[in-house]
């Protein structure tokens, strides 16, 4: 009787409104609990990790490529006001570039403001472990302890630590990212899957005639022959069919860039149409004009970054000399090809010099419709060409210098799954030359990892010359850049493989900074600190920059490992009342590595 009572006690009103109850305060403090010793949520305000972890933005969608990007908004006390360009009276940002096709003067003014990142950290997890190189941490400005910042670990305690041209050497050697840490800290250069839909932009690959293309995809027609073409594919137009099928990697910029490239043309078919163009424009500021000049000594017509249409037709529609026409049109088609460089599409309105990066990755998916035949890559490294050789069929991977018969590295590969009969999971392959190390990857999965010996290794000066390179030495220089990284190229070997998600990435480059710390020489972590940096170095405050570049170990507030709860400005309307609300993005719901 007494049990049969307490039973209906419990499923009484009373009952189950204190049982919901009591849930509810053990749900409060449990949160509570977490709270205060296991979880912490952040919110990102700059953007000094992005394009990998986002500040306050504004989402892009190019008009020209279809490609979305983070255009920042909010920066942190690395960047001076006087930096911004291209702003509002209030200080918005009025114009962004694309960092995929290179597209400029594309208007946010009207592109709402997205929050930036939450992080969801792990507290304490430092109190039982060290951090690692590579990884991301959440910890207090050692300046500002009310301030936390979010940054990541690059330099141990104890470790001489200098950034040298663009790389992070510790105690004097080169340190390498791990395949993992490549994929999370890479950065996108160029996609397939987003063509620009202009009569002015090209691909920025040249594409041998054994490929037709099939929407975003790229369908090999016969088999591989190592035989040269000239042709490339541009404007979306189909290619027709030779016996090769190849593409190799060129860096075209729409415009814009401090690269400087040459044409050759005598003094005699320079002198009178060179002479007219200075008299035209000499005492008016005509900014585009200021980038062309004629050297009489090496008897080249020179120019600085591409060269705009405007100034390719004052030049040439005023001109009398046939040879001075043809090398102003040689000038300008080669002013679009530069080398890859530090450029973020993220911070595009603030004024920051561009540094060339030489380490890419080169990332695609192939599909076959017969037996999968050979794949080569080919990868620049120092003064070398790698030639790396995959067969899917005997899962084998060789790696040798190009035109050499000495294999350097082999191994073996599994798959899970076959590349002619799953259409669903096709051969995903990455090749990286990240931090002086070759890197081959078969569904996510190194199997190819290469390093060439120390004493090979060319010595390269720092990014603190003494004096600034003359106009000639920077052309050489772009020259030198830009066939080293033409070097990257791709074949197949026989006809109907398809070509998907074709994409060339970049490493994160480290620029000098404020050249405080670890730059002009070596700075050494004391003991329970760590040097800390940001991904988009550019912008970033952190260690180089600091007065006190350490931050000790007792100021770590934990590890990243989500990002949650991110949302969009949007406005609910009803009848004719309007609320701002807050939408949530699921797709920046992410794991941090």
């Amino acid at each position: 009787m007494t049990h049969s009572t307490q039973r209906e006690q419990d499923f009484s009103p009373s009952g189950w409104l204190r049982q919901v109850s009591e849930l509810i305060v053990c749900f409060v403090i449990a949160v509570m609990m977490l709270r205060a010793f296991v979880l912490e949520g952040y919110l990102i305000s700059t953007g000094s990790m992005a394009p990998r972890l986002l500040g306050f933005h504004k989402h892009v969608l190019c008009p020209t490529c279809q490609f979305q990007f983070a255009f920042g908004v909010t920066f942190d006390e690395s960047v001076d006001a006087t930096e911004m360009e291209a702003t509002t009276a209030d200080g918005t940002p009025k114009y962004a570039t694309c960092p995929n096709c290179g597209q400029t003067n594309i208007s946010v003014t009207d592109v709402p403001t997205s929050h930036g990142d939450q992080l969801l950290i792990q507290k304490h997890v430092f109190d039982f472990r060290m951090p690692k190189r590579w990884e991301t941490v959440v910890f207090r400005n050692p300046a500002s302890p009310g301030e936390a910042y979010v940054k990541r670990i690059i330099a141990l305690p104890g470790e001489r630590i200098q950034v040298v041209n663009g790389d992070i050497q510790i105690n004097g050697s080169v340190v390498a990212k791990n395949f993992e840490t490549q994929l999370d800290m890479r950065i996108p250069v160029a996609d397939l899957q987003y063509l620009a839909d202009s009569p002015l932009w090209e691909m920025p690959w040249e594409v041998s005639d054994g490929w037709t293309q099939d929407g975003m995809e790229l369908v090999s027609a016969t088999a591989y022959d190592h035989k040269p073409s000239t042709k490339s594919l541009d404007d979306r137009h189909s290619l027709s069919d030779e016996p090769h099928s190849w593409i190799r990697f060129r860096n075209w910029r729409w415009s814009g860039g401090l690269h400087r490239v040459e044409s050759p043309l005598r003094k005699e078919d320079a002198r009178i149409d060179w002479k007219a163009f200075l008299d035209r424009f000499d005492g008016i500021p005509v900014s585009w004009a200021s980038r062309v000049e004629y050297d009489p000594d090496r008897e080249v017509l020179r120019c600085q970054g591409v060269m705009p249409g405007e100034l390719v037709k004052d030049l040439t529609s005023r001109a009398v000399n046939d040879s001075f026409k043809s090398a102003v049109f040689r000038l300008a088609a080669l002013s679009h090809l530069a080398p890859v460089t530090d450029r973020y599409g993220y911070n595009s309105m603030v004024a920051s010099p561009e540094i060339p990066v030489n380490d890419l990755m080169l990332s695609c998916a192939l599909q076959w419709s017969d037996d999968a035949n050979e794949v080569r890559f080919w990868i620049p490294l120092n003064n070398e060409t790698y030639e790396v050789r995959l067969n899917p069929g005997q899962k084998t991977a060789n790696l040798r210098i190009d035109g050499s018969r000495e294999i350097l590295a082999s191994s073996t590969f599994e798959l899970d799954s076959d590349p002619i009969l799953d259409q669903d999971q096709p051969l995903r392959l990455d090749a990286s030359n990240f931090d002086g190390m070759i890197q081959v990857a078969v569904q996510g999965i190194p199997c190819i990892i290469w390093q060439p010996p120390a004493e090979t290794k060319p010595e390269t000066p720092n990014q603190t010359p003494d004096a600034i390179p003359s106009s000639s030495e920077q052309a050489m220089q772009t020259a030198i850049l830009r066939e080293q990284q033409s070097r990257w190229k791709l074949a197949v070997d026989g006809p109907g493989v398809r070509l998907r998600e074709l994409k060339m990435f970049r490493d994160v480059q480290y620029t000098p900074g404020k050249r405080r710390n670890a730059v002009e020489m070596p700075y050494e972590v004391p003991e329970g600190c760590y040097f800390v940096q940001g991904d988009n170095s550019p912008v970033s405050s952190d260690s180089r920059n600091w007065e006190k570049p350490a931050v000790p170990h007792r100021l770590l507030l934990g590890k990243p490992f989500i990002v949650h709860l991110p949302s969009r400005p949007a406005v609910l309307e009803v009848g004719t009342r309007q609320w701002p609300i807050r939408v949530p993005e699921w797709s920046r719901i992410r794991y941090i590595h």
